[in-house]
């Protein structure tokens, strides 16, 4: 692997693209002082990946960009590409040449490049690391460093050698997995915080699902057993449905047997109807024969009149016809001699059609003839047109080009305008600059005030944010506990609506009513009362059963619900018609109203609709509530009227004396708490909701206030830090704004001098553009001229257009002629063929004609026999007319006694229409049991909906053969029971406990994951460690033995070692040198004069390169400070690294003498630098010298 070439382009003093070849050996890059020599140097650290402007001999990285001088402009970029050769696969990557690019634009952005493919620095100084080629390596040693290499402290002195023992690449590993190890202890802590935090819920959760599994398993259970309940009722229904549709079908079949009999009897009466129908046909007929006949023989005697009529007229047509055959037959003659003459005519218009074709012919050869001319004159006119084509876009060419030079002349204006400005800028800039140096002065002493107090503001804002974090965490956790309380809430909510929405408390009979859809229900007692807390108990204790009536409308609705109650089966109830239902309240506030216990009158204490007032009046209107029982007895002793006494935990005292009181063990459900506790969940709800809003608005007022006390804290700071760096720049300002001005003035003698050349090329570019401005003219002289020429050419090519244009007229006539010829002989022929066709008509009617005739004659013929045999046939007719007489009479007869076999018939029909009525009664009100079993089966298959969301056909899968009816009623109410017992769970809290769960065991496992990741890490760092403790310390011994043999080579003799200050931490520990040139007593290095130090370190260097051979290394004037004698020395042990690329940036003659191939850098022009390249052979050292 070596350096094959250097491009620069834009980078420092070169403006121009430089390209430098690098070859075996020794290439001595040679220039005066100020050239731009180390520039090289500068270039090979900046593309390799240098990060810092002062290393490359400047203030800041923008400064790498060619800065512009007099006479040239400033560079927007700086680009240098590196081009090494890696056949040998050093570096690690496919390719055998490798380019690495870096550029840097005057906006600050920057571009590495590896081969032209975008990269990262990161990607480049991987690619080189460990190869001794890096900005800190020990291949590219610039000018200072080599004395650096002695001067540094010995902790300072690693670099060398660390990148010397290959373990660079071993600590850059080992500081990433140092921060991944950082980063995996903070999310240890993290995961830890939140596996205390689910622990602190995971065991009340647990409870929650435990109970809530509970709930639901025996809701399961329950569920299974009253869909089993409910199948079995509907296959009892299903059995008298069947029984009932047996009678059914065997009165169907007796209604169907009386059916028979009436179809039977229907049939004779149809048949007796028919033969009545027929001879009453047989009578019209006869009648109409009778008509007939009589009518036949009128007609016969009418018709031999016609008869003598008609031989007259067919004789008048005997003559017609023969008369019309005559004069076909001349029309035939006529016709044929017609045709004669058209056949003559033909033929004498087909010869003059021939002549007509003939004169068509000659006039297209004409028409040729003057269109070949016409396409010559169209060649040249295009010819001319596409020379003024060209002349036209030279032309245009040079107006553009002329434009060109305007427009550059007019930049230069501008830019001489724009450097007059800036002339009388810098002039009003300078004086500007003489007024800021008191200012920056003043500012000073301003600015240490402004530490002092921001200083103190900082410790109050430390102590407000540590208030804040403090109150921060407080709010939080209430905010927490806010949000449990929220969420149980609305589970129990939730819970006690469903229940209200279900009815759950009251009995079927009322969710039956209630969910029937009847108009005027109106609502449940307990629904429509609302009562205030704490006298739950006894308001429900005083209506009792009464709970559970249902309000109505009126009593048509009361009717109507209970005959819906009675059709189902469903229960009973009792309904309260809000038009008819009476009041029964009394009043005893008199008597009682001050005494002690004394609560007030149950309808009193209670709110309600003012349209059911009556109703409640009649419930409670005789109830008193007192405070105990003992407050009861001792007033019922004082009221005359017969009341209640209901106490508020429930006890009654009747009016008859009887005594009511006691408690379950698990009180059940009370439906008027249950209401006053959603309304009561409801206002808890919204209280907490509140209270989150508050805690949340708190808590974000808070983090505001500590946001903004983070950012005074950090604007403090930052003004501190801020304060400081003004203070130290404010020093240097001074000097920089003397320099500033100076620098004014110079910029100002620059901006005029440009100003004078750019005079002198405004007065070159006007003789330019004057010139370009005579060619544009000739061309368009020379454009004309053809355009003449051209529109002669189109006048005569419009004369032979006009010839084109006759002689296709000609051709034109000559076809009109032609065809006209043709369409006469057309019509000719067409003539002649109809004359045939007129002929043969003539013929097939004249024929017809003789057949009509002969018709005629036969028919005349007929007629004359016809009228012999007319008196004969009306003899018969009248014969014929006394029989039919005969049969009407007879006919009339039979009508008669058919008429009596129908009354009979009636009679039988109307026997079985009675037996059919009985029939079709009983069945239907089998029918009726029928249809309200099938209701009875809709209600239960709706209750399976209604209760399960279960249809009867999913139902019937869970159906179970081992089903005991009487045992599995029991068990349903033993688990309704438990269920009461077992009260609100949250079901939510199962799927809440398996989230938990599933986090807990995540959250866990991750945290084992992060404490192997941990493990693994801390072990790659020990790895890393003995690697990198091993290889430097191998390394390290090497060095030192080459050091102490290249430092005697080089002194001659003497003695030199290298130490480590902590030799038990080595990756720590400083490195010194101590050495004892010949004659001199062993001392540290600090102690050796400037010539024995750069010798030293050179040796040190050359030490270096024998331990770790690097296949090029760029030195930088590092010989500066030896003498000639030395510097033979330096160069000649160069000579033994024959597999290392050496590049020496001198001006020192004795080291040109051993280089193979020399690179001159001068500077013609100031600011500019160029490369000269020489062999050495080539090469005079003296000449260069003097």
């Amino acid at each position: 692997m070596y350096f094959k070439r250097l491009e620069m382009h834009g980078f420092k003093s070169f403006a121009e693209p430089v390209i430098i070849d690098f070859h075996e050996g020794v290439t001595c890059i040679v220039g005066p002082n100020g050239s731009g020599k180390s520039n090289i140097s500068d270039a090979l650290r900046w593309v390799l990946g240098e990060q810092s402007p002062k290393a490359l001999r400047g203030g800041k990285m923008e400064e790498v960009i060619f800065n512009g001088t007099e006479s040239r402009r400033p560079r927007g970029m700086a680009e240098v590409t590196l081009v090494i050769d890696n056949s040998a696969g050093i570096l690690d990557i496919e390719y055998k040449e490798v380019a690495i690019t870096r550029r840097m634009f005057r906006s600050g952005e920057s571009e590495y490049l590896i081969n032209e493919n975008p990269c990262r620095l990161k990607d480049i100084r991987e690619l080189i690391m460990d190869t001794g080629i890096g900005v800190d390596g020990y291949s590219i040693i610039g000018q200072g460093k080599i004395s650096d290499i002695v001067s540094n402290k010995p902790e300072s002195r690693r670099e060398i050698f660390e990148e010397a023992a290959g373990i660079v690449a071993y600590k850059t590993r080992k500081h990433e997995t140092e921060r991944k190890l950082a980063a995996t202890r903070g999310n240890l802590e993290r995961i830890e915080d939140i596996v205390v935090e689910i622990e602190s819920r995971i065991d009340k959760l647990k409870e929650d699902s435990e109970k809530a599994t509970r709930y639901i398993e025996l809701r399961e259970r329950y569920r299974d057993l009253e869909i089993n309940i409910i199948l079995r009722n509907i296959e009892t229904v299903n059995r008298q449905n069947s029984q009932y549709l047996e009678n059914i079908t065997e009165l169907s079949q007796q209604l169907s047997d009386a059916g028979e009999s009436r179809k039977k009897a229907d049939e004779e009466f149809r048949q007796v109807r028919i033969r009545g129908e027929a001879l009453d046909k047989i009578s019209e007929e006869l009648s109409r024969d009778l008509i007939a006949n009589k009518d036949k023989i009128n007609s016969i005697s009418s018709e031999n009149r016609l008869n003598h009529e008609k031989l007259v007229h067919l004789r008048q047509e005997e003559t017609r016809l023969s008369e019309e055959v005559t004069d076909m037959a001349e029309a035939i003659t006529v016709s044929e001699k017609e045709n004669e003459k058209l056949k003559t005519d033909l033929g004498e218009i087909k010869k003059k059609l021939t002549d007509s074709e003939e004169r068509l012919r000659e006039k297209i050869i004409l028409y040729d003839s003057v269109t070949r001319e016409s396409s010559e004159y169209s060649e040249k006119i295009d010819d001319n047109n596409e020379k003024i084509i060209t002349l036209n876009g030279e032309a245009a060419s040079k107006k553009s080009e002329a434009k060109s030079y305007k427009s550059y002349r007019l930049t230069l204006t501008e830019r001489r305008d724009k450097l007059s400005s800036e002339i009388a800028e810098l002039e009003e800039e300078r004086e500007k600059k003489l007024g800021e140096l008191e200012e920056k002065r003043r500012e000073t002493e301003k600015l240490s005030k402004q530490s002092s107090k921001l200083k103190n503001d900082i410790k109050e804002h430390e102590e407000k944010r540590r208030d804040l974090q403090s109150n921060e965490v407080s709010l939080r956790k209430k905010t927490e506990e806010l949000k449990l309380n929220y969420s149980r809430t609305e589970a129990r909510l939730h819970t006690i609506r469903e229940m209200e929405q279900n009815y759950d408390g009251y009995n079927y009979a009322v969710k039956y009513i209630m969910r029937s859809g009847i108009s005027g229900i109106e609502g449940v007692v307990g629904e429509t009362v609302k009562v205030p807390a704490g006298l739950e108990t006894a308001i429900e204790t005083a209506l009792g059963a009464a709970m559970q009536n249902i309000i109505v409308a009126d009593e048509a609705c009361a009717k109507k619900a209970i005959t819906a109650l009675k059709v189902n089966q469903s229960g009973r109830l009792t309904f309260l018609p809000v038009t008819s239902i009476r009041s029964k309240k009394v009043s005893v506030d008199r008597e009682l109203k001050n005494e002690s216990g004394f609560c007030g009158m149950g309808v009193e204490l209670i709110d309600f609709d003012e349209r059911y007032k009556r109703i409640f009046e009649y419930l409670l209107g005789r109830v008193v509530v007192v405070k105990d029982l003992n407050a009861a007895i001792a007033l019922s002793g004082k009221v005359t009227q017969a009341v209640r006494f209901v106490t508020i935990d429930g006890e009654v005292i009747n009016s008859g004396g009887a005594i009511t009181g006691g408690r379950h063990k698990n009180k059940s459900a009370n439906l008027l708490e249950r209401k006053n506790e959603i309304s009561g969940l409801k206002e808890q709800l919204d209280s907490y909701g509140n209270e989150i809003e508050d805690t949340d608005r708190q808590t974000e007022d808070l983090l505001n206030v500590m946001e903004r006390v983070n950012s005074l804290l950090k604007t403090d700071t930052d003004k501190i830090r801020n304060i400081e760096l003004l203070t130290a720049r404010n020093n240097d300002n001074i000097g920089y704004l003397e320099n500033v001005m100076a620098g004014y003035e110079e910029n100002i003698e620059k901006d005029r001098r440009e100003i004078s050349r750019i005079d002198d090329d405004l007065r070159e570019m006007s003789g330019i553009i004057h010139k370009i401005d005579e060619e544009s003219r000739l061309a368009e002289s020379e454009i004309e001229k053809i355009g003449r020429e051209t529109d002669s050419l189109m006048r005569r090519h419009k004369e032979n257009r006009d010839s084109i244009e006759m002689a296709n007229r000609a051709i034109t006539d000559a076809r009109i002629d032609a065809n006209l010829w043709q369409e006469k002989s057309s019509n000719l022929s067409a003539e002649m063929k109809k004359n045939a066709e007129r002929i043969t008509s003539f013929r097939k009617q004249s024929e017809l004609k003789v057949d009509q005739l002969s018709d005629i004659r036969s028919e005349k013929a007929e007629l004359e026999r016809g009228n012999d045999g007319s008196d004969t046939e009306l003899e018969a007719l009248n014969e014929k007319l006394e029989e039919l007489r005969r049969k009407t009479e007879k006919v009339a007869l039979e009508k008669s006694e058919l008429s009596e076999k129908s009354n009979a018939l009636n009679s039988e029909l109307a026997e079985i229409e009675e037996k059919l009525n009985v029939f079709r009664d009983e069945k239907y009100q089998l029918e009726i049991k029928k249809a309200k079993n099938e209701t009875q089966l809709d209600n239960m298959k709706e209750k399976l909906w209604n209760e399960f969301e279960i249809s009867y056909a999913q139902a019937r899968d869970l159906r179970k053969d081992d089903f005991v009816m009487s045992s599995s009623v029991k068990e349903s109410r033993e688990i309704r029971r438990e269920l009461k017992e077992i009260g609100d769970v949250n079901v939510g809290a199962i799927e809440e406990y398996r989230q938990v769960s599933e986090r807990y065991k995540f959250t866990t496992e991750q945290r084992d994951d992060v404490l192997t990741a941990m493990n693994e890490l801390e072990s790659l760092v020990n790895s890393l460690d003995k690697t990198i403790i091993n290889s430097f310390k191998e390394n390290f011994n090497k060095v030192e033995e080459n050091f102490e043999t290249v430092f005697e080579e080089l002194f001659g003799g003497g003695h030199a070692e290298l130490r480590l200050e902590n030799e038990k931490n080595p990756l720590e520990s400083g490195i010194e040198i101590v050495a004892q040139p010949p004659g001199k007593k062993l001392q540290n290095i600090n102690l050796m004069s400037g010539g024995e130090k750069t010798m030293t370190a050179i040796a040190l260097t050359f030490a270096v390169l024998k331990t770790r051979p690097t296949p090029f290394c760029i030195l930088d004037e590092v010989e500066a400070a030896l003498d000639d004698k030395n510097i033979d020395k330096f160069s000649r042990y160069l000579k033994k690294f024959a597999s290392t690329q050496f590049t020496l940036i001198t001006h020192q003659k004795a080291t040109m003498e051993h280089a193979d191939v020399l690179y001159g850098i001068t500077m013609p022009e100031r600011g500019i630098s160029k490369t000269l390249s020489l062999r050495m052979g080539d090469y005079d050292p003296d000449e260069y010298t003097s």
